[in-house]
């Protein structure tokens, strides 16, 4: 019996990209070839040693009872002696072989049907074990046996993979697109443009270094405890050596990160919901996926850099976007035509809550605020002569200032101090404050947080007629819709219904104010505060108005992610890339393995079979290598999984024919028996983990749940 058990998850945002029926169906044949070739490998072994195998499955057939109706498999043929099926239970397959089974409750059954009867030479009649049972083999033999299913999947990972890069594998390079304030690679100063080429200490470069399955695998691997070794190429083509330390953004969180985001394009994607809300429907409709962004206001715009460079210093203007379309119906598949649309700015939706800034959480090495000598712990109190107020829309208004010297005033230890600092042009804004994302300011280099502590009400706004004081303190939050449109809108976008303990979650406010801001205008914030007054707890509801005079940098406009395609050269390079592609899945999994038995990542970043799936069909809508280099990991995943030193799994059978060939008998029946059961006690837990992970992180994505 050998089991699909679980991968490791990059959490439910892989749902967004379960798209198309086409991609789900190859995505299922794809595993299922999987499974397939391990228990081809089991069959072919076994009938080449002699033993009779009564069934070959892809899945579990366990009798499902519907109404009146019992099945087992979804199809069954007998040829010859061996009934080949798939099973209702899509969680792996078997090869049934006469004399093996599995379950230990079968164990005399199983025993009495390997013994036939024989006569001698004078008639004398008695029973003997089958020679064509799986018990009757020599040790070495049900040792081949056993592995082959194990070797078969490495051998046809290679072989998917070497197919796949003679193809053309399309992967995200490794380029920083955006580096999130505060974060380990922004502290160390890297920006974006730059490109990570390598991950030692000696300088050495890694062609075609991929953004997820190299880098994010590599500081997975390495942890969150020691600093780890970057190769930087900077624009210029100077290439350096730096050492970051990655970091949990939460206690939650599942894996560390750096803090660096991939390279876009210029290409255009939509969330038309989300578009409709910030536009509305006409404006909306003249924004089209796959359109690519040329100029803005006039100014060409040839990467996405220069498009966040520019936004970025133009929140308070109208942007006139050159789009350059296909031509719907052109015979020329690369004919464009240029389309002219007009973004108006995006005010801020305020509530009239001011929540106090924290101090400075972190410094980026070599900014303006370096190089003048600011501090961790610092508190901004006002710059270039204007209060430092509103925490969020800093962001937008520190454009004002750019590039000039401006007089920063901070509190340090209760002293007010006042510096002189020449700033810098923002190179780009932040995009979105999920949990853990710290808030910066680009001209100064300095990060800091929102917390959860009201700091000013603004006077005949909503929050105060709703009661909210300076120096409340904010628990929890709800999104609630206000109308049956916004109920409609924020439901698509997977907004509201579920109480948000920022408190106890360590949730800083800016999370919540990005949510807000892209809700639908009928959405009040349900908030559940400390009162500083009594120390009461009170809940408050709160709505949103549009800003007159503040807007924020986003336009939400989205862009595709940069790709690349990675061809071998011939085939001994298609070969040597799908022995790496094994090899590396396979220290994937047992790096997987090793951190979750160690503690050092939760269980939560695990998923069962439905996240498998919907990362299959996300990798075979990007195309058939993705989908081949995907089932390469699955193949090593398969191997490693079921040669683990578990009874019922391969590695279990295994341990007992190792205990065998060295004592020269089989072990104690009844201690098989007990390890099989706890084995099988592991198994059953370890899936039925997994599936309730796969289970809790898909329904967070239902609009219903």
């Amino acid at each position: 019996m050998d089991h699909l058990l679980f991968a490791a998850s990059e959490g439910s945002s892989l749902f967004n990209y379960v798209s198309g029926l086409g991609a789900f169906l190859l995505g299922i044949v794809g595993l299922g070839i999987v499974i397939f070739v391990h228990e081809l490998g089991h069959f072919l072994v076994a009938k080449a040693c002699g033993v009779r195998c009564d069934k070959f499955y892809v899945g579990f057939d366990v009798p499902i009872t519907i109404g009146p109706w019992t099945i087992s498999a979804l199809w069954k043929k007998q040829w010859g002696e061996t009934e080949y099926g798939i099973g209702t239970i899509p969680l792996g397959g078997y090869v049934k072989m006469l004399g093996q089974d599995d379950n230990p409750g079968n164990s005399e059954e199983e025993s009495a049907s390997t013994m036939i009867e024989t006569t001698d030479d004078e008639g004398n009649t008695q029973q003997v074990v089958n020679p064509r049972s799986y018990t009757a083999k020599s040790v070495p033999q049900r040792m081949a046996i056993i592995s082959a299913g194990v070797v078969f999947n490495l051998i046809f990972g290679v072989i998917f993979a070497a197919i796949a890069y003679g193809m053309g594998v399309t992967y995200t390079p490794a380029e920083i697109g955006w580096v999130q304030p505060g974060s380990p690679a922004w502290i160390a100063g890297l920006s974006p443009g730059d490109s990570i080429v390598g991950l030692n200490a000696e300088g050495e470069v890694r062609k075609d270094l991929r953004f997820r399955k190299d880098m994010t695998v590599q500081i997975l691997a390495h942890g969150d405890k020691t600093p780890m070794p970057f190769v930087i190429q900077h624009p210029d083509g100077e290439r350096q050596v730096v050492m970051i330390q990655p970091r949990n953004l939460t206690s939650k969180a599942d894996y560390p990160t750096v803090g660096v985001a991939a390279m876009n394009t210029t290409t255009l994607r939509v969330s038309p919901e989300l578009l409709k809300i910030v536009y509305g429907e006409k404006l909306a409709g003249e924004l089209h996926a796959g359109d690519v962004l040329a100029d803005i206001n006039g100014e060409a715009i040839p990467d996405f850099l220069a498009y966040q460079k520019y936004a970025a210093n133009h929140p308070y203007d109208p942007l006139k976007l050159t789009l350059k379309r296909k031509v719907e119906g052109s015979d020329d598949p690369k004919k464009t035509e240029d389309v002219q649309v007009d973004l108006p700015t995006v005010p801020y939706r305020e509530t009239g809550i001011i929540m106090q800034m924290s101090p400075i959480t972190a410094i980026r090495d070599g900014s303006p605020a370096d190089k003048a000598g600011l501090e961790i712990g610092d508190r901004l109190i006002s710059i270039d002569g204007q209060p430092v107020g509103d925490g969020y829309t800093l962001l937008s208004r520190e454009t004002k200032w750019a590039g000039k010297t401006v007089e920063v005033v901070l509190n340090r230890g209760g002293k007010e101090i006042s510096q002189e600092i020449e700033t810098v042009v923002p190179q780009g804004f932040s995009v979105e404050f999920h949990p853990g994302y710290q808030m910066g300011l680009e001209t100064l280099g300095v990060a800091y947080n929102l917390d959860l502590v009201v700091s000013e009400i603004v006077p005949g706004s909503k929050a105060e007629k709703a009661g909210l004081e300076p120096g409340d303190e904010v628990l929890m939050v709800d999104f609630k819709a206000t109308s049956k449109a916004a109920e409609e809108a924020n439901s698509k976008l997977r907004l509201g219904g579920k109480v948000i303990k920022v408190k106890e979650d360590e949730i800083a406010w800016q999370t919540i104010q990005f949510a807000l801001q892209g809700s639908h205008p009928d959405t009040d914030l349900v908030l559940t505060v400390k009162k500083k007054s009594s120390g009461d707890r009170k809940e408050i509801s709160v709505g949103s108005v549009a800003s007159t005079t503040e807007m924020v940098q986003s336009r939400y406009l989205m862009f595709n992610t940069m790709e690349r395609v990675q061809y071998a050269t011939g085939f001994g390079d298609a070969m040597y890339l799908g022995v790496r592609e094994v090899g590396e899945g396979m220290g994937q999994v047992i790096l997987v393995l090793r951190k979750v038995v160690s503690g050092e990542m939760k269980l939560s970043g695990l998923g069962g079979p439905g996240t498998i799936l919907a990362v299959a069909t996300s990798e075979s809508s990007h195309g058939l290598p993705r989908l081949l280099t995907f089932l390469t990991l699955i193949s090593a995943n398969l191997a490693v999984v079921n040669f683990l030193p578990i009874p019922v799994l391969d590695g279990g059978h295994m341990m007992f024919l190792l205990y065998e060939g060295i004592r020269g008998r089989a072990m104690n029946e009844k201690w098989m028996m007990r390890l099989t059961y706890l084995g099988l006690a592991m198994v059953l837990t370890l899936m039925a983990t997994v599936i309730f992970l796969d289970i809790k992180r898909f329904s967070a994505w239902l609009p219903w749940v």
